[in-house]
């Protein structure tokens, strides 16, 4: 009996320790989430002062070097969605729809989504990475300490890197996404290259388009601010910086899912007005 209640007692201590480090770790998120819209805030009021150099850098180490690998993964699952599509849609009669579900589901689900998990990968870890080290090796405190802004020269860069190239590997992805269904598509069926392309053109719409560049957008800030988040968290070791990269992959994944899904319901109602 004693020990039963003892590991109530524990089970009970356990949830409530949990509980509380949960709600501290969302009041630290949303105090950085403010504090980071006030460092976007005088960017943008003061476009002088950033320094572009370092955004170029991190636009070149974050849009440029990730291009192969984003331009294969969306062929790719353009060919997986093409066959999928050709099989499913075949049970049916209806092979004519597969350019319309291949072109449409790459514009506004696939493309962004797939673009923001990559670069979730790449430079959400790698934000926290540097962070990290550079906290664990005492750099921020020397940069405070100098009177400088770390947000101005180290976190917006970062984000305003990503807020650039999330929406351009996003484009590339759809670009690669289309063309990799075409190969499927006119390899398997009845279709040439021309009537794929204006059929392609015919279906996609401007509202489409619109929405998979409005989610790469979101993605790509949830991508930065939870790697900076992270690697400022980190603790002051090795394992501590690597804590902090997991979780920073991981909590970017999970956030990009439930804003991809309250994205898609808002769009929803929009095309149900329109």
């Amino acid at each position: 009996m004693g020990a039963g209640v003892r590991s109530l007692v524990e089970l009970c201590d356990e949830l409530g320790s949990g509980v509380l480090r949960l709600g501290r770790g969302v009041l630290n998120a949303a105090g950085f989430a403010w504090e980071l819209g006030c460092v976007v805030a005088v960017a943008v009021r003061h476009p002088r002062r950033v320094r572009w150099s370092s955004v170029f850098y991190y636009l070149d180490s974050c849009g440029g070097e990730a291009v192969p690998i984003v331009a294969l993964l969306g062929a790719l699952i353009g060919v997986i969605l093409a066959f999928q599509a050709i099989v499913q849609l075949g049970r049916y009669g209806v092979e004519a729809y597969v350019v319309d579900l291949v072109g449409t589901v790459m514009v506004t689900e696939l493309a962004p989504l797939v673009t923001a998990v990559v670069l979730a990968g790449r430079s959400g870890s790698a934000f926290a990475a540097e962070l990290g080290t550079m906290k664990a090796d005492e750099e921020l405190d020397a940069i405070v300490t100098l009177g400088l802004d770390p947000g101005r020269f180290l976190l917006f860069p970062k984000v305003a890197a990503l807020l650039l190239a999330m929406p351009l590997l996003t484009i590339i992805s759809d670009c690669c996404g289309v063309l990799g269904g075409m190969v499927v598509v006119c390899s398997s069926l009845d279709e040439t290259v021309l009537e794929y392309y204006f059929r392609t053109v015919e279906v996609i719409r401007p509202l489409d388009l619109f929405q998979g560049i409005c989610k790469s957008v979101f993605f790509g800030y949830i991508v930065a601010a939870t790697g900076c988040f992270k690697g400022l968290e980190a603790e002051r070791d090795a394992q501590g910086v690597g804590r902090a990269t997991t979780s920073a992959v991981v909590t970017a994944i999970f956030l990009i899912v439930v804003t991809d899904a309250l994205l898609t319901m808002g769009f929803s109602k929009l095309y149900y007005w329109l």
